[in-house]
Parts: C-alpha cells; structure tokens; sequence
C-alpha cells in the first residue's frame, strides 16, 4: 500500500498515510459526533461533539502509528530494513525490506502490534478514570475500546493480520522452512477469509445490507492477502541471494531530452528493440524515464514536444545497486517496478531492470529448483 501524504520521519521511518483515511477520519468524527457522544453525554452544543470526534479520529490515527511504529521498531531490532509505515482504510501497514531471519523474530515482530494496542487501552482506561470534562472521558472510554478491538481483530490467523504472521511463524518453527509456514499458515487463513465471506452474504439476506457488505468485503480482502502473501513469499524464496546484476539489462540507451517527441519516434525508437528509455539533459545528467507507448498515444497532438516535457521525473523513478539482493529490491519498490528501476554503480548509470528482466530470473530459477528447462525468454531493456 503505497502513501499518498508523506507526513516526515519518526525515528528514521518514513509516514504516510493513504488518501483511503479521508473516508475513515470522515466516518470517525461523524459516528462519534452524532451518535456515541451524544448517546453517552448528553445536551452538549453540536459544534463540541463534532470537536470531540474530529479529536477521537486523530488520536485514533495516533493509536494506530502506535501500532506500527512497534512492529517497526522490532523488525530494526532484528535486522529488517524498515521502507516506512503506511497508514489506510484497513489500519496500517509497515513495509519492511526483507524478512525476518527466524521464526522468533518475526513472531515477535508480529506479536508486539497487539500488545502495543492492549498497552494503548490500558493508558486510555486510567485517563478515563481522571476527573476530565465528560466528552473527553467519553472519547478515552471508546478509544479503549477500539484498541482492544484493534489488538483481538489484528491476532485473527489471516494474512495480513498480524494473527496469521503469528501462525505462520509457529509453523516455520516446527517445519524448519518460512515458505512451508506460510503455506500452512494461509490454507488456514483461507478458511477464516471464506467463513467472513459466508456471513457476509448471511448478514446481506438477514437484511443487514451494510454490514454484510463490509464483512463479506473485509473476507474477500483477508483471501486475496494470503495468495499474495504465498505468491510473494514463493518468489522471494527462488530469488534470495540473487543480485540485481543477473537480472538487469546492460548498456542503458540513454537519449536527449531536447528532442521532440516526433524526432524521437522517427529517427531513434526503431533502431532498438526497447520500450524505455532514460533521457539526460545536455550536460548528461538523467532526467527523467520516457515509455514509447505514453509518446506514440501524444504523437499527433504533442509531437512537437520536448522528451524532457513528457519525461517521468528522475527522483520518482525507483533505484537500486547491481549487489542488492533481487528479492529485497523487489520487496522495496513493490508496484514501482512496472515503471522500471535504474541501476546505478558508483553514481553511474549501468543498467535497467524491468518486470520481464524478473520474470526471466524467476523461469531459469524454477527450472532449476524442478530440473524442467525454461522457455528462452528475450532480453531487452524493455
């Protein structure tokens, strides 16, 4: 899950959050402010329920930062290089750089989100019991609520949740192997994702329509997680101790960002065989990323336009080092893949990695691992 809104560093980890939490803060401060407040305290002015929740909704952002910032803070403990912390419409996601180097270490990394969030109540309670303005006691009580409902609904054992991680590494321990845990540990979480979807539809035909609805959506979202999460740990696993180097294409055709975009298409894209194409300003310092697909759609209207004009920015584009581990950078640039990733060596620009140049690492890997010969896919800096 990617950040829309950087919010700045805490602890050397990067925040965000996801544009999703608009809705969520949204409907926070509207349950709170027209419903539970009113319901607990009684004749106050509109204008302080609304305070009060628009507070609750943001202290619960706290709760959840909270929560992750644990798992975090554990996963540097144990070596796991942390990207940064993502806050959304289902909570929060760290997204580490790697995976845990033992079966306890990522129990703990897991385990200590919902001990985070008991801990958080157990801070709510005993302000609750100060002599506070009413509201205020009003917003802790719910708050100790919600993050004991944080804490039991995170140990649920599906992927994502930190329950199914929990699982998963208890079957790493007694298996020896993370891929074979986490295949134990989704075939279960699978049964809990279609249960949720079954009373879901139950919910819907019962004529709880909303309810059901989010429900069956949550179930669906809990078994989607874990085919990913076995995809991916699948992946990372025939990848591990693969460099970028083996997967990256060398030399990078590089060309200036001052032409225009018909220059570009007539005297340059067909004498190569590529679809991506890094662009330098006159003095060769790298500008931008230009796609041939994006230009061929603007030929017409924009063909008098400058590469640079149409160029992904340089700073937006995903970088790596031909030592990194694959998997790792993988892990890292998640969907900024699809846009390609730079290879840089000593500051110089020494290759491109592309979903197709993986994809052609993963097929020689499997064939080794089953002794089946692959396809002879192209190589290209595509």
């Amino acid at each position: 899950m990617s950040s829309s809104i950087r919010l700045g560093r805490l602890f050397g980890i990067e925040i965000g959050v996801n544009w999703s939490l608009v809705f969520v803060f949204a409907l926070i401060a509207w349950t709170l402010a027209t419903e539970l407040l009113p319901f607990e305290v009684s004749h106050q002015p509109a204008l302080a329920y609304w305070v009060a929740g628009a507070a609750g909704a943001v202290v619960f952002y706290g709760c959840l930062l909270a929560h992750e910032l644990a798992h975090a803070l554990v996963a540097i403990r144990y070596g796991v290089k942390v990207a940064g912390i993502t806050l959304w419409l289902f909570g929060g996601v760290s997204k580490l750089d790697g995976e845990p180097k033992s079966a306890g270490a990522e129990a703990l990394i897991a385990g200590v989100g919902p001990l985070t969030s008991l801990a958080v109540a157990a801070v709510m309670f005993v302000l609750s019991l100060l002599p506070l303005p009413l509201l205020v006691s009003g917003v802790l009580a719910w708050l100790v609520f919600v993050n004991i409902a944080l804490a039991l609904f995170n140990l649920v054992p599906a992927f994502p949740l930190d329950g199914g991680r929990l699982l998963s590494s208890w079957f790493w321990w007694r298996s020896g192997s993370r891929q074979r845990g986490v295949h134990s540990a989704v075939r279960i979480s699978r049964v809990f994702a279609y249960l949720m979807i079954a009373f879901g539809v139950f919910e819907l035909f019962t004529g709880q329509v909303l309810n059901g609805i989010w429900i069956a959506f949550v179930g669906w979202f809990l078994l989607s997680a874990g085919t990913q999460e076995e995809v991916g740990t699948a992946v990372r696993g025939l990848l591990r101790s693969v460099p970028v180097s083996a997967a990256m294409t060398s030399p990078v055709v590089t060309v200036p960002d001052w032409l225009t975009v018909a220059q570009f298409i007539e005297s340059i894209a067909p004498d190569h065989p590529f679809t991506t194409y890094p662009v330098h300003d006159p003095s060769g310092q790298l500008t931008g990323i230009v796609r041939l697909g994006d230009l061929v759609r603007v030929r017409g209207a924009g063909a008098d336009e400058r590469l640079k004009d149409r160029a992904r920015p340089i700073a937006d584009v995903p970088t790596s080092r031909p030592d990194e581990d694959l998997a790792a950078m993988i892990q890292r640039v998640g969907t900024g893949l699809d846009q390609r990733v730079l290879i840089f060596d000593g500051g110089k620009l020494v290759g491109i990695v592309s979903p197709v140049d993986v994809a052609r690492v993963l097929a020689v890997r499997q064939a080794q691992s089953t002794g089946v010969p692959p396809p002879a896919p192209a190589r290209g800096q595509v």
